[in-house]
């Protein structure tokens, strides 16, 4: 027991920070693609022009998925990937709804002490969204591949990265809290805050996916609670644009 405790990651640790850092560069990079998809519907361009460039964000995207998955299976030392049970998506749920209630709460504070309802990240996702309510084949498009960027592919890749990878290739099976920590803060410095309410809104929500993931050792399970909760936010989005 105490020598799988003490497993280290694979390869040479400066190597792997190296890695990572110009992973976190790329991991955005599907959600830049959508929001240009989405500035072409906007303004009217060629519907073809929109359905190329469509598919060569499709395909650009499953590569960098690939990309992701492939390095997270070749460093990782977690090869205990269980199933998930009828239990364990219930606790995922249950984080959700406490990320949720979190989310209100920071919401509340950042009205009464900044008057904003919102971070400057959904403020930014709503700006776009708001370039689509002109309903055609075009805008059509580029908002069924933003939801599913938003909703699957952005969740993929960050815990993939800020939880599986940054835990995996940088610290040592038993590391915790640093991890913990230092994971949920550069996860948080990566979504546009603006204000200090706005800063720990986004790191308890990176505490609460890292929660997620250690209680199995399972990326799964941060995936699913991420997941939820991007696709409540994204569905919200386009019924406060749409109605």
């Amino acid at each position: 027991m105490e020598q799988v405790n003490s497993i280290r990651p694979k390869g040479n640790r400066v190597v792997n920070v190296l890695i990572f850092i110009g992973l976190m560069i790329l991991v955005s990079s599907p959600t830049m693609f959508a929001g240009s998809i989405i500035y072409l519907a906007s303004n009217n361009e060629d519907v073809w022009k929109v359905i190329v460039i469509t598919i060569i964000g499709i395909i650009f995207t499953i590569l960098v998925m690939w990309l992701f998955r492939w390095y997270y299976q070749k460093r990782s030392y977690e090869q205990n990937q269980h199933q998930m049970n009828l239990r364990d998506i219930l606790i995922n749920i249950s984080w959700f709804i406490g990320i949720r209630i979190a989310v209100v709460i920071f919401a509340a504070l950042m009205k009464a002490i900044y008057n904003k309802s919102s971070s400057e990240n959904d403020k930014i996702l709503m700006q776009q969204l708001k370039e689509l309510q002109h309903i055609n084949i075009s805008t059509v498009i580029a908002l069924l591949f933003f939801l599913i960027i938003i909703i699957f592919v952005a969740p993929y890749l960050e815990e993939l990265l800020f939880r599986g990878i940054f835990k995996e290739t940088i610290f040592k099976k038993t590391a915790f809290l640093l991890p913990l920590i230092v994971s949920s803060l550069i996860f948080s410095s990566l979504h546009a805050s603006t204000n200090v309410i706005s800063f720990i809104m986004y790191m308890v929500m990176g505490l609460c996916f890292y929660m997620a993931y250690n209680r199995r050792k399972n990326i799964k399970d941060s995936m699913m609670v991420h997941m939820i909760n991007n696709a409540m936010a994204g569905i919200t989005m386009v019924i406060m644009i749409f109605t």
